[in-house]
């Protein structure tokens, strides 16, 4: 039985990548990745691109009206018997509400697959992105921010998935491809994938 399915992690994790390929593997699913977005909305020259820019550029969270306002968007324009693959959406426990009053409300449910890396490896996986990216919300302060705040706002919320039992853990300690064959072989034990 297919479920909206949420990739999450701390960031250099590899989310996005193994987005990517799940996308090829997977029929009837629509990518939902707010930070590409975002990226996309703070290079405009107005108050909400500053807004977002300066948010980014500090390792701060986005405020939440906003993530909402581009998820709610993003809900509205799934057609019928479409499903979410969403990365790196619910980052504290208050937008965890949000989106299970989302699922309640579109009678949906969801998987959430955890991708486990330590901090230091983040480190030096989002260091070696900046050197052929040079995004400039990868900055050595605003990642160890990030990180801080996922420290403080995140765990708690795989802590409550993980009392659901709503939660896959991944090592994301390895390659991407055994990455993405691990992801794969646990989708299909629940049933998400053929």
């Amino acid at each position: 039985m297919k479920k909206d399915i949420i990739l999450f992690g701390i960031q250099g994790s590899w989310k996005g990548t193994q987005a990517d390929l799940l996308m090829k593997n997977i029929q009837g699913y629509q990518y939902f990745e707010p930070g590409q977005i975002l990226r996309a909305l703070k290079s405009n020259d107005n108050v909400l691109g500053e807004h977002i820019r300066d948010c980014m550029d500090q390792g701060k969270m986005v405020d939440d009206a906003i993530i909402f306002g581009l998820f709610d968007v993003y809900q509205h324009l799934l057609k019928p018997g479409e499903y979410m693959l969403i990365d790196w959406f619910l980052r504290t426990l208050d937008q965890l509400y949000y989106f299970f009053n989302q699922q309640y409300k579109h009678k949906r449910d969801f998987v959430w697959i955890h991708y486990v890396l330590d901090k230091e490896e983040a480190i030096k996986r989002i260091v070696a992105r900046w050197k052929i990216e040079q995004r400039k919300d990868d900055t050595e302060t605003s990642v160890r921010t990030r990180l801080d705040i996922y420290e403080k706002e995140t765990k708690p919320v795989i802590e409550y998935l993980d009392g659901l039992g709503k939660i896959i853990h991944i090592n994301a300690n390895q390659s991407i491809e055994n990455i993405s064959k691990e992801t794969i072989e646990a989708l299909k034990m629940h049933w998400l994938l053929k």
